[in-house]
């Protein structure tokens, strides 16, 4: 166990020293702000769009506008734009060693195959759950900071009203439930940098996984049915979830169950695949 956490430690460090794990943080760090003051400087439109969608049986005087709810839909970025920054670091996490060809030093070392490929799914694993609650901090700290505080009102199937301390909480909750979505493509991404050499086939593998699985799950066609509940995009709407009232943790229970069965799966066929691996190089 020692030598597993002193690998994971390594490992860690190793993802923290190369230049592209900090692309992500460093665009969220811009970007984020930046929408923030756009939209406490220029308007968002979600209001007007969600008092039209109400009709004419809401008279609402003042705004709704503040910087939760701003960071409620900044979320929306999980579905596709966000893992570009888990796959840019996973997909190179396996293939950047064996292109570099370090696999072949380390089985000098008494170590177990078993144990790198753990050691390196756990190290993705501390990167997706710190870049996802960086996100998040960002989002909400910022969106406070410059646009202010104040209730989220939340427009689905009508209207939730939730305190700033109860919003605050459950943007918590519905982070780490993103952490769960994330990790499936950091998952994916990892399986495919086990396979290959290449650090950009991983990227460009999953991202049209991602891509083509989240058309089908979404798109209304009645025949794509029997297809929809193993696409794993199916259930990555979760980390909204936490927005309803109440919260439904049957709903939330099955969805994260469901992933993490992925997650697992896609871990276990990567042990399985770099413990027969031939390393030459």
């Amino acid at each position: 166990m020692f030598v597993l956490i002193k690998l994971i430690y390594f490992e860690i460090l190793k993802i923290f020293n190369r230049l592209r794990t900090y692309i992500g943080f460093a665009t969220i760090t811009i970007l984020v702000p930046m929408i923030m003051y756009l939209a406490h400087r220029y308007g968002f439109e979600v209001q007007d769009q969600a008092l039209r969608s109400l009709g004419d049986s809401v008279l609402f005087v003042g705004t709704l506008v503040n910087g939760l709810l701003v960071s409620y839909y900044l979320m929306n970025v999980l579905w596709v734009h966000f893992p570009f920054f888990i796959v840019l670091v996973s997909g190179d996490i396996m293939a950047g060693e064996g292109a570099a060809g370090t696999f072949r030093i380390l089985m000098t070392r008494p170590i177990s195959r078993f144990q790198i490929v753990t050691a390196k799914f756990l190290a993705t694993f501390f990167y997706t759950f710190v870049i996802v609650f960086f996100l998040g901090i960002i989002s909400v700290g910022s969106g406070m900071l410059i646009i202010g505080g104040g209730d989220l009102f939340v427009f689905d199937k009508g209207i939730l009203i939730l305190s700033q301390n109860e919003a605050l909480f459950r943007f918590l909750i519905a982070y780490l439930l993103a952490v769960v979505v994330q990790m499936v493509v950091a998952s994916l991404t990892f399986l495919f940098s086990t396979i290959t050499s290449n650090g950009i086939g991983p990227i460009i593998g999953t991202y049209a996984i991602l891509v083509v699985s989240f058309i089908l799950s979404v798109i209304q066609i009645d025949v794509l049915d029997v297809i929809r509940p193993y696409l794993f995009t199916s259930y990555f709407d979760v980390f909204f979830a936490p927005f309803a009232s109440p919260i439904p943790l049957a709903e939330i229970i099955h969805k994260v169950g469901y992933l993490c069965c992925y997650i697992l799966g896609f871990y276990s066929i990567s042990v399985i695949i770099f413990s027969r691996k031939d390393i030459t190089t």
